[in-house]
This record gives structure tokens, sequence and C-alpha cells, in this order.
């Protein structure tokens, strides 16, 4: 396996179990304890991984950029895009904010279909769609984030309203709801949840049982949560429904 391939499914396992031992390790990558090692030693020195006594522990995902989390887990992407795109009526004007799990849902949809965001990923992905009305709302560039926000963005983005908004997760957490790394990208967040009839989030579970320091909102003001696995700490789920892909 390549050096490349290798750490990313090193990272994905960290980030699934939270914590692996070397031998764990060396079992489900079939390589030498060694190359584990060397491995960890270089996902320590980006800030993704920090190892203890005979294992290794999956750093916060906020210290990753969107590049790097949009190469994690690309099957589990696909497969939420394409359950979330399905159950998106015809004719919707949507909120799409920025993230790979939302821009799997865009490369899924079908319009017609008019689609509002901040991402600059989105819109280039949806600009050469006939059947899609794309609305690009610029601003300030994050270049670590890849979405436009600040003031600008904002006083655009009160100019519209939409059907569905449909929001990807920094952080999931059964007590304290949908929560941000960056406080522009929730201040948008929570800008397209206020403009729009129905909440839908897509998550993949790495963001399940996280809280960043900004609140986007509580799990009561989302309709729709779609997940790629079983959410087991949330013992109760109120009237959000819940979608699994299979």
């Amino acid at each position: 396996m390549h050096k490349t391939a290798r750490q990313k499914l090193l990272m994905e396992l960290l980030l699934k179990e939270g914590q692996a031992g070397i031998g764990e390790l060396v079992d489900k990558l079939q390589v030498s304890a060694d190359t584990v090692r060397r491995d960890l030693a270089f996902l320590e020195k980006k800030g993704l991984a920090q190892k203890n006594h005979g294992g290794a522990v999956a750093l916060d995902l906020s210290v990753m950029s969107r590049h790097e989390r949009s190469t994690l887990i690309p099957d589990v992407k696909v497969n939420l895009g394409t359950l979330v795109a399905e159950k998106i009526p015809s004719g919707c004007t949507l909120f799409l904010d920025a993230g790979s799990t939302v821009l799997a849902v865009a490369a899924m949809l079908k319009g017609p279909a008019t689609v509002i965001t901040t991402s600059l990923d989105i819109a280039y992905h949806l600009s050469d769609k006939p059947d899609i009305e794309l609305i690009l709302l610029g601003g300030k560039w994050d270049k670590q984030q890849r979405l436009f926000s600040g003031s600008a963005t904002m006083s655009l983005l009160n100019n519209y309203r939409a059907d569905i908004a449909i929001l990807g997760a920094c952080a999931l957490h059964p007590r304290f709801g949908l929560s941000a790394s960056q406080e522009g990208d929730a201040e948008i967040k929570r800008a397209m949840l206020a403009a729009s009839n129905e909440h839908w989030v897509v998550a993949d579970h790495m963001k399940l049982n996280r809280c960043e320091p900004y609140l986007v909102a509580s799990l009561t003001n989302i309709h729709q949560l779609f997940l790629d696995s079983p959410w087991n700490e949330l013992e109760e789920a109120g009237s959000t429904q819940i979608t699994i892909t299979h």
C-alpha cells in the first residue's frame, strides 16, 4: 500500500475508533510495527494524531483543512450524498453550506432546483448543470474553510429564503447539538436555518459525540438528520427524524 493511502486509512481508523494500539493497527494495515510508528509520527507532526503508550489518539478534526477532511471516507460521503439528494423534492430552493459531505449532496442533486450557497466548490460543481439555478453568496474568502463569510455574505444571505437548509456538521453532540469550529461558519449556518422552512443536517460518524466552540442549533431545531451509522449515545431524538445509510 502506498504511503499516502496507508496514512489516510490509518487516520480513518483512529477517527472511527478514537484510539488504537500498535498491534491492532499492524493487523489492520498489514505492515510492520516500525511502519505504523513512522506513520503515527508523521501524523503527530501535522497535529492530526497524538501517540501514547502503545497506541494513538485521533485529535480534533478542527485542525484539519477542508481539503484534508475531504479525502477521508469518500465512499461514506458519496452514500450520504446520494441518500439526501434522493429525498429532495423537485423544484425546491435549497441553502447548501460548505463542506465535503454537502458537496457530495450537490454532486448527486437532480434539478430542477435553486441552490444558494457560500461554497465555491459547490458553486463550481453545479455551474454547468442547466437545470440548477445557482446563487453564490460572496464575501470574505476563507481559504482554510473554503467558504465565504463575514458581514457582506450575511447581508446577501438575508435577501433569500429557502425550502430546505442542508448543512454539514463540524460536530454533533447529544446534549449540545450542532456546533462549528469557526465563528463565521456558525453564523452562516444559523442564518440559513432561520431563513428556511426545513432544516436538514448530514454528517458522517466522525462528527458524532463531538463539540466545537460555536453553537449552531440544538437537535430539537433539526427536522432531518442523515447519518452513516447508528448514534447510540443519542437516547432521545424528539421530533428529529433520523435516516441512516445502508
